[in-house]
């Protein structure tokens, strides 16, 4: 039996009629892009200013979209939906920064989301973002395979050290990590990154997932050839499968600079790539262990009908 998406009972139960009114007018709001530009333009000048607009934030679209603040704040909204069978993924939700000390921190913040996370049969997963960890600009040097300074080496060392302290934590309390994908160019380096902590931490059972953004057109075959080794080296792939987040910023980069966009010619064109990742993962539930994200009724019904 597939789910009733036109259910909204039990779609929205756990959902006051107030925090159902909110969340129509924000996505209400956020749909007229000019208002989007202007509040984006007036809030960041108001954080800039220090006017006492945070409590607005947090109240409208912060509580819509977010968990909380801290992982305290988090447990009454997991518990909740943990009570309807829905599990929760905690995300430490940094990425972007900038130097050694910020990169520590979020490392340390990780490991206690970890720690959190081992006890609790409603948070399965945790997730990290590569550029939490290290520059942006290191992993695209190494995606291009451009020479890198000695001080670049180590600070790219302590990359791959942070992603080690993590993969292993998750490993010795048995805590999965999701690893997000990000901009197509620096990206390659974050997938190698991953895969290495697959070869040594998914030997019995996949605790490290990468993730594969389908809106690429080259995302299936990198699917199928890291099946391959997996394969050939006896260890287990993890996936976590979504169709993607950084499409303008794509599409407007390949403009630019002359070269083929990685983004499918279609929504068709995704929508089929996302299916037939799922598809296969499914036929290959040896080693690969699938996490499969949309919000797309066809594709959900397409993988209920498989799991059954």
């Amino acid at each position: 039996m597939l789910p009733n998406f036109d259910n909204t009972a039990v779609a929205f139960q756990l959902k006051t009629d107030a925090e159902l009114k909110r969340a129509c007018f924000l996505f209400k709001s956020i749909a007229n892009p000019t208002l989007v530009k202007v509040g984006t333009t007036l809030v960041n000048w108001a954080l800039r200013m220090r006017l006492p607009v945070k409590g607005i934030i947090k109240s409208t679209v912060f509580d819509h979209f977010c968990g909380g603040v801290t992982k305290k704040d988090c447990l009454p909204v997991i518990d909740a939906m943990h009570e309807k069978g829905v599990f929760s993924i905690l995300d430490y939700a940094v990425e972007g920064k900038a130097d050694e000390s910020q990169f520590e921190d979020t490392t340390q913040n990780t490991l206690t989301v970890i720690e959190f996370a081992k006890d609790k049969a409603a948070v399965p997963f945790v997730v990290f973002k590569p550029t939490g960890l290290g520059q942006f600009a290191l992993y695209e040097k190494v995606s291009a395979g451009q020479k890198l300074t000695q001080n670049e080496a180590k600070a790219w060392q302590r990359i791959e050290e942070r992603y080690n302290v993590l993969c292993q934590k998750g490993h010795e309390l048995g805590v999965r990590l999701l690893i997000d994908a990000e901009e197509s160019w620096m990206q390659d380096a974050a997938d190698n990154l991953a895969l290495q902590m697959m070869r040594k931490y998914n030997r019995e059972k996949a605790i490290v997932f990468n993730t594969l953004q389908t809106y690429r057109h080259d995302r299936v075959a990198y699917l199928k050839q890291v099946h391959k080794t997996a394969t050939l080296e006896q260890f287990k792939l993890g996936f976590k499968v979504v169709r993607g987040a950084y499409m303008e910023k794509e599409n407007k980069r390949a403009a630019q600079k002359g070269y083929k966009s990685p983004i499918c010619v279609s929504k068709q064109a995704t929508d089929a790539n996302f299916n037939t990742a799922i598809a296969y993962s499914m036929e290959h539930l040896d080693n690969i262990a699938l996490f499969a994200v949309t919000h797309n009724e066809e594709s959900t019904h397409a993988l209920i009908r498989q799991m059954q």
